[in-house]
């Protein structure tokens, strides 16, 4: 990171950084989940007499929770904060897994599916992995001169879906092997071969 002066960012990038940081969250929380469902043979919640809703619900309130401790590390960040703000990854880590077992408790999941559950388990490292993937990017953002990644047809002088703004046209061929125009030796003006 350069020690010169920061870049501004605005609102609307830190929000949609956050948004991508949760949906990053949720599908490696839905991977993982199928994944362990897959090789343990059993479901994340298996009690009788659980609202069917209940799950869904405790997921997304760690979800929201994720969300804001996102928006108080950015903040953290944003004030001149260039390192992680470890205490909120290590409270988002342990809150997601708080958050699981205690409203699991509360909508009468076993034991079972909430503190010893490999389930539970794996939402601390995702959140942890969210987390510190929202403040790299974010990080990249404000305190480095390095530009806005690109893929590589975006770059100058690489072929491209941008071909059409240079002097190149695709359609154009200039070594004449086109079949079906007159001039090539195959086509229907010329030698046959």
């Amino acid at each position: 990171m350069s020690s010169g002066s920061r870049r501004g960012v605005t609102r609307g990038y830190v929000g949609g950084l956050l948004l991508a940081a949760v949906f990053v969250a949720a599908a490696l929380l839905i991977g993982t989940w199928g994944l362990l469902t897959l090789v343990l043979q059993r479901n994340p919640v298996t009690s009788d007499g659980v609202p069917m809703w209940a799950a869904p619900v405790i997921v997304v309130t760690v979800l929201a929770l994720l969300a804001w401790a996102l928006w108080q590390q950015g903040l953290v960040l944003l004030r001149g904060r260039r390192a992680p703000a470890w205490g909120h990854v290590i409270a988002i880590t342990g809150g997601a897994y708080l958050v699981w077992c205690g409203l699991g408790m509360l909508a009468g999941l076993s034991i079972d599916e909430t503190w010893v559950s490999p389930f539970a388990a794996t939402l601390a490292p995702i959140c942890a992995i969210s987390s510190l993937l929202f403040w790299g990017v974010l990080a990249r953002r404000v305190y480095t001169d390095r530009p806005v990644p690109k893929w590589p047809w975006e770059r100058r002088g690489e072929p491209g879906p941008d071909w059409a703004t240079g002097d190149e046209n695709p359609w154009n061929d200039p070594r004449g092997d086109d079949p079906d125009s007159p001039e090539s030796p195959g086509g229907p003006g010329g030698q046959g071969r």
